[in-house]
């Protein structure tokens, strides 16, 4: 009789556990689509904020209007949500995801608004002279990349003392051909490797205190 207890007891143990361990996965599943949708919805709206600012710039250039002080704060808006964009693509980095195939698709959408943001900067730099915010590329690689992960936090402190700058990141490792055109054309071999104001170039880490002393 107290064997079949026993026997009892550990089968019923085991169903629990594996009862708890098919909810777990559940649950995570439930919580990666939530991301998913979160994230895909952000990335949507700054796709459409930027549609609309390249509307708009369209219009000033064709009806010969110079309107840079709006075109500065909406280029600086778009920069802000490609930034909040960008720490919620970091938090899943950090995070199990269950679905890789959809992520990599947020990822790659991600990137590829930053290229476009970083180009219509550079356009609106040679347009306007109150364009006068500072302009970062950040080139990464948190896999076993204590360094990249270090320079990231140097950038969220950089961003959080001036305003006016802007960081782009991108995960080196990532196969997208806007992303291997921009690399190629800055010939990024190291991570982390950033680019200040579109041409000074510094691979390895840097302090804040150093990069404030090359941009500022």
């Amino acid at each position: 009789m107290v064997r079949v207890f026993r026997k009892d007891m550990l089968v019923t143990a085991f169903l629990i556990a594996f009862f708890i361990f098919l909810l777990g996965i559940y649950v995570g599943k439930l919580f990666d689509s939530s991301r998913f949708v979160n994230g895909d919805k952000m990335i949507l709206d700054t796709q459409l904020d930027t549609d609309s600012f390249v509307t708009e710039k369209e219009f000033f250039t064709v009806f010969a209007v110079q309107d840079c002080p709006l075109l500065v704060n909406r280029m600086q808006t778009l920069g802000e949500n490609l930034g909040e964009i960008g720490r919620t693509i970091t938090k899943y980095d950090t995070r199990s995801i269950s679905n890789g195939d959809v992520y990599d698709q947020l990822k790659r959408k991600y990137f590829l608004l930053e290229v476009r943001a970083y180009t219509l900067r550079k356009e609106m730099l040679e347009a306007c002279e109150e364009e006068n915010s500072d302009v970062i590329l950040f080139f990464y690689n948190t896999e076993n990349n204590q360094e990249s992960l270090n320079q990231g936090y140097a950038l969220d402190s950089l961003v959080a003392d001036f305003n006016n700058t802007v960081v782009f990141s991108f995960d080196s490792e990532f196969e997208e051909p806007a992303l291997n055109s921009l690399k190629g054309y800055y010939n990024i071999t190291t991570n982390p490797t950033l680019i200040l104001n579109y041409d000074t170039k510094v691979e390895g880490y840097i302090s804040e205190e150093d990069i404030v002393k090359l941009i500022k």
